[in-house]
């Protein structure tokens, strides 16, 4: 089975932590840098001067038969009425709302953790909606069969990240 997993923060415990039931098809990872440009006295060529970096944002794309998530092994129970596919795109949707905490009266963005496999882990809050589409064929429950859902966040990493820990000497 492969590493690749979606931890939501905010949900009730039975709904935290989903598998995914394979690779997503499209990641995008990237990176942000701003550098102003200033004409300095007596130069022909502008100077550049680094102003900011980030956030770092990832964009995914995941396409999956409905049924790849009923073999996959979960902690999740669904709710009555509901597939584990179901579940997982409402746990999704749930992740571009935020969390009224009632103690402090603050709003809490929803934070979600992704790992896929070796090459990608990124912590961070939506950026975004939630993108469901609904393909054919349509099984024998009345229920379409392809999903192909998308998302984007940003990191809400305070240290450095790991680009700047391999490459930049402090």
């Amino acid at each position: 089975l492969p590493d690749c997993y979606l931890y939501i923060s905010h949900l009730d415990e039975e709904f935290k932590y989903w598998q995914l039931p394979g690779y997503p098809k499209d990641v995008t990872d990237h990176l942000n840098s701003t550098f102003s440009e200033s004409t300095a006295l007596g130069r022909s060529a502008p100077v550049y001067t680094f102003s900011n970096s980030g956030p770092r944002t990832i964009s995914l794309n995941i396409s999956f038969h409905r049924d790849m998530f009923e073999d996959m092994p979960s902690n999740v129970v669904p709710r009555e009425g509901e597939d584990k596919a179901e579940s997982f795109i409402h746990a999704l949707q749930a992740i571009a709302v935020p969390k009224y905490n009632l103690s402090n009266k603050a709003i809490e963005p929803p934070l979600v953790a992704v790992r896929l496999g070796r090459e990608v882990f990124i912590k961070g809050i939506v950026s975004g909606g939630v993108k469901v589409t609904y393909g054919k064929p349509i099984l024998v429950n009345e229920k379409y069969a392809i999903l192909d859902i998308s998302f984007k966040f940003s990191s809400k990493d305070e240290e450095k990240s790991a680009i700047e820990k391999l490459y930049i000497k402090t």
